[in-house]
């Protein structure tokens, strides 16, 4: 019996206002949709089911990565399409599907828009994959990783084939509870692998503690997640996770006004290695409210686009807004 060439696969728990809109814009795309239902209470399987989806009754056992692996198992694709409820596609499924008929690599990265209640950004993450060759790992912010754990070819899917378009979730009660529950997970992590002694991994601990920061920004405990953030980068200098650690704690700074604080870090960014233009986009902040306009206008000439060091690019708004509020402290001063 052939397999279907692309199966949308995802994950719910009460998702019911949420599923109808992710699934309609499904439809024509790909040639099954699979939901793994983890205990929902709202009746998101049953409508899962009345919208033509596949549904598998499982649990939740605090593993995002558990959740997907278990949600692939019995079924087979040659690509899977990773989408949560929230998430819309757009695209053209003819572009899409000649990508993947040439794809070389197992892994390909999409665009994902995102509109929550700060200024939109847009980020890539591994949404198309070809199952048994890869599999999830990590309990929270999960990752594909090929066989030993090994890094699988990754390429970029162009806009024109999809994008996915992230609208969140409009209550703040509920933005908040789920970034304290992905806090949770992160803590066990760290404590499975404090449990492990001297067989830690180190590099999971790394991810593991920036996921935790992470998440405590989202549940809006700044000084928490500060606090992780200085942990992080104090037990693992020359990390990619120290570099976004220190990002988001330069961050975390400059809103609190410690604009000192927040261009020590920056210039510790730029020793690390992170784009210039990131760079002096937050520099030029820190200094416009340290009262050095001309300087923080200087360094706003250069920069066209702001994408920070994890690849998660600003609205342009963000960049125009920021010019503007130069020009009308120049003309105060």
């Amino acid at each position: 019996m052939s397999i279907p060439f692309l199966v949308a696969g995802l994950i719910v728990r009460d998702e019911a206002a949420e599923l109808p809109g992710c699934l309609a814009s499904l439809q024509g795309v790909v040639d099954e949709i699979r939901v793994y239902d983890t205990g929902s209470a709202d009746g998101t399987p049953q409508i899962a089911v009345e919208l033509g989806a596949k549904v598998t009754l499982g649990r939740w056992t605090d593993d995002f990565a558990a959740a997907r692996n278990a949600a692939l198992d019995g079924w087979s694709a040659s690509w899977v399409l990773t989408v949560d409820a929230d998430q819309r596609y757009v695209g053209d499924p003819t572009r899409l599907r000649a990508l993947l008929k040439g794809a070389q690599a197992d892994v390909l990265e999409v665009e994902v828009d995102n509109a929550h209640d700060e200024l939109p950004y847009t980020n890539t993450a591994t949404h198309l994959h070809r199952p048994g060759v890869v599999r999830w790992e990590g309990r929270v912010h999960e990752r594909l990783v090929g066989a030993q754990g090994r890094t699988p070819g990754v390429a970029l899917a162009p806009r024109e084939a999809i994008v996915l378009k992230h609208h969140g979730y409009a209550d703040a009660g509920t933005r908040t509870a789920k970034a304290l529950r992905n806090a949770a997970l992160a803590r066990r992590t760290l404590e499975l692998q404090a449990a492990a002694g001297r067989g830690a991994d180190r590099a999971v601990i790394a991810r593991a503690m920036l996921d935790l920061g992470r998440s405590l920004v989202g549940a809006g405990r700044r000084q928490e997640a500060a606090d992780t953030f200085e942990t992080l980068r104090e037990l693992f200098p020359g990390t990619p996770e120290w570099l976004h650690g220190t990002d988001f704690l330069a961050r975390l700074v400059l809103a609190a006004g410690m604009d000192e604080v927040c261009l020590t870090l920056v210039e510790q960014m730029r020793a690390a290695g992170a784009a210039r233009p990131y760079c002096d986009w937050l520099a030029a902040q820190a200094l416009a409210q340290l009262g050095d306009v001309a300087a923080a206008a200087r360094l706003l000439a250069g920069v066209t686009e702001v994408v920070d060091t994890s690849g998660r690019r600003q609205d342009p708004r963000a960049l125009s807004e920021l010019r503007g509020l130069m020009d009308r402290l120049a003309h105060v001063a």
